[in-house]
């Protein structure tokens, strides 16, 4: 491996395995998480529809596409609820990261709280192992995924599979030993980790990250790019939002996004 740093991608794929989220039981693990739990929470679509007008428009788009009146200053992009890519997050995972931050989750700041359904884990720092020109030609192996042109790059070919594919799949479909577990890689499945990696094949999802963003993710990690180089992620609304109020706000995006069946009164 020309491209190894000494030691370094061992050391970081050690980080990968036990990176901020705790290690479940086997036996809880093998139980895929349950994804819609905001209705038995108490979670009231009609409630969760009109704060979702008031709040959350503004960046996630009344339609759910990530498109809403401030959409062009956040960076990364708003996440898309109407993508495919959401059917493998869970409510539990929504409603921690509406309450406390997105940030705070990652860092199991949470005041106690733990997400029933999946473990909440950050993309892990590269740095340690890669070169920045190895990085940044990464990014273009990886682009090409959802471009439908794989470029032929045997070196990033072989990192991504060394150093990605455990959370990402060999085929970048987001379908890798770590969130998937004991469930089928080639059918509809739940991540076991939280948020799920990245498909790297949905257009939509790409289209939100620019180059900067995925160099400073994949040298610094998730936390640290987002702190360092202070790009955007969700902030906390707990003091804004009672949790019933929030467990709304996620019923009604699983529902009319993420299930695509909007109600009609």
């Amino acid at each position: 491996m020309k491209w190894l740093k000494e030691n370094g991608l061992w050391i970081t794929l050690m980080l990968l395995l036990s990176f901020t989220a705790p290690i479940a039981s086997l036996a809880a693990k093998r139980i895929p998480p349950n994804p819609e739990t905001a209705k038995q929470n108490g979670g009231n679509y009609w409630r969760g529809k009109e704060i979702y007008g008031e709040i959350c428009f503004s960046c996630h788009g009344v339609k759910g596409d990530g498109k809403g009146p401030i959409w062009r200053t956040v960076r990364p992009r708003p996440q898309v609820f109407t993508s495919p890519y959401m059917k493998r997050m869970t409510d539990d995972y929504m409603f921690s990261v509406v309450k406390f931050g997105k940030m705070n989750v990652l860092k199991n700041q949470t005041k106690g709280h733990q997400i029933k359904n999946g473990v909440a884990t950050a993309m892990p720092s590269f740095g340690e192992a890669l070169e920045d020109a190895q990085i940044r030609k990464l990014i273009w192996w990886v682009r090409g995924f959802s471009k439908g042109n794989q470029p032929k790059d045997a070196v990033s070919r072989e990192i991504f599979t060394d150093a990605c594919s455990q959370c990402h799949g060999n085929k970048g479909l987001g379908n890798g030993a770590r969130p998937v577990e004991d469930q089928d890689p080639e059918k509809p499945f739940i991540s076991h980790i939280q948020p799920p990696p990245m498909n790297y094949h949905l257009r939509e999802q790409m289209a939100r990250f620019g180059d900067g963003f995925l160099f400073w993710v994949i040298k610094l990690g998730r936390i640290d790019a987002s702190e360092m180089k202070k790009y955007d992620f969700m902030k906390s609304y707990g003091h804004l939002l009672k949790d019933k109020d929030i467990w709304s706000v996620v019923r009604y995006v699983r529902e009319a996004f993420i299930n695509g069946k909007p109600r009609k009164k």
